[in-house]
């Protein structure tokens, strides 16, 4: 599926791109929320809940491609920030199912924590990366700050291991954390961050994070 996924996306993208480096980048969102899902599959015991999430991955992995093609081909009918706002959410959702995944790992079959970190740690990495890059940020600018971010989260997922909640809950928290931080990130690069945003953004994070504690299942 990996392999056919990235055909098809290198297909879309053509040959009007300026560098190799570009289309890696592009195939980061895409590989990156089918991995996640096929490595969530494994931790859903409903067979239905496996069908809808499979159908789930194909529906926003093909508007995922749609933006794409129509970015590159049909640029007179592209919405501004249309290929931006999918890849943000796909990468969201690719945090959750990855180190959500990762937990699993961790909880049912006692895989060290040090390799899944190292593992969460990449993906953090690979996935902010590609954010600064798809929402038209300097990279070189930026290295500081994703250094920052990889290493916060990095430390939050050890921690968070710990907590006797669920897998998926887990997961869910250090979703919500990767959100706040790229989001405050991204804003501050493009110039656009101020005091009433940085409230805004910790008041409905931290809120998210409450209710997502106080509905779990402590074990």
């Amino acid at each position: 599926m990996g392999v056919a996924l990235a055909a098809a996306t290198w297909k879309i993208l053509g040959k009007k791109l300026l560098t190799a480096l570009a289309r890696w980048l592009y195939l980061l969102t895409p590989i990156s929320f089918l991995s996640g899902g096929v490595l969530f599959v494994l931790f859903l015991e409903r067979p239905w809940a496996k069908h809808l999430l499979a159908a789930a991955i194909a529906l926003f992995l093909g508007i995922f491609l749609k933006n794409i093609f129509i970015y590159i081909y049909e640029h007179d009918k592209y919405q501004p920030n249309s290929l931006e706002n999918i890849s943000n959410y796909l990468n969201l959702a690719s945090i959750f199912l990855f180190n959500s995944s990762l937990f699993g790992f961790f909880f049912f079959l006692n895989t060290p924590l040090y390799k899944l970190a190292l593992i969460s740690l990449a993906v953090f990495f690979v996935l902010t990366l590609q954010t600064i890059w798809v929402n038209k940020i300097k990279i070189k600018s930026a290295w500081l700050h994703i250094a920052t971010i990889c290493l916060i989260l990095f430390e939050l997922f050890w921690t968070i291991a710990f907590l006797p909640t669920a897998f998926y809950v887990n997961g869910l928290i250090l979703a919500t954390s990767f959100y706040l931080m790229n989001n405050l990130m991204r804003l501050h690069l493009l110039g656009n961050l101020n005091k009433k945003i940085i409230r805004r953004y910790f008041f409905l994070c931290g809120l998210v994070i409450i209710l997502i504690l106080a509905t779990a299942e402590w074990s």
